[in-house]
């Protein structure tokens, strides 16, 4: 009777442990699967991210750029004019849920002085701008030549 319990004791400790084995076997690779999958929605992500950060630094988007910029300040990029620089803030480049490049020019190198500029690709695949804004500080500035120029006529 002793050896019978002893053996039953020992048969359920062998299930224990394949028991113990077998949920580590299944939480260890639910966590390969898990690493793998986040793995590969990073790699995603940064290439997109780098594709985006590649268009931004096309020269088509540099020519876009500056028409936007001569637009709002016809003496831009001139020593005559408002902005005489920019540069693209690379931290601000996203993807737009509605189509295209999103970022931010600075301009000026004044981090209050910005442009918000959304390129995007037309129907002859190039690129244009097709969306954005201008800080409040920017506007001012050029509300402010706009008034000058005005009464110099």
């Amino acid at each position: 009777m002793k050896n019978d319990k002893k053996e039953k004791e020992r048969a359920l400790s062998e299930v224990k442990k394949i028991k113990i084995r077998t949920f580590y076997s299944i939480l260890g690779i639910c966590l390969l699967i898990v690493i793998v999958i986040g793995g590969k929605v990073y790699m995603d992500n940064k290439r997109f991210k780098d594709e985006m950060v590649n268009v931004v630094n096309s020269g088509q988007a540099k020519k876009v750029f500056e028409e936007g910029l001569k637009n709002l300040d016809s003496k831009a990029l001139t020593t005559d004019g408002i902005i005489q620089s920019y540069e693209v803030d690379y931290n601000s480049i996203e993807h737009n849920p509605m189509g295209g490049i999103m970022n931010k020019l600075i301009i000026n190198k004044n981090e209050k002085l910005y442009v918000r500029v959304t390129l995007s690709k037309n129907s002859n695949n190039e690129l244009e701008e097709s969306g954005g804004g201008v800080s409040e500080d920017l506007r001012e500035l050029l509300d402010k030549e706009i008034k000058v120029d005005g009464e110099n006529r």
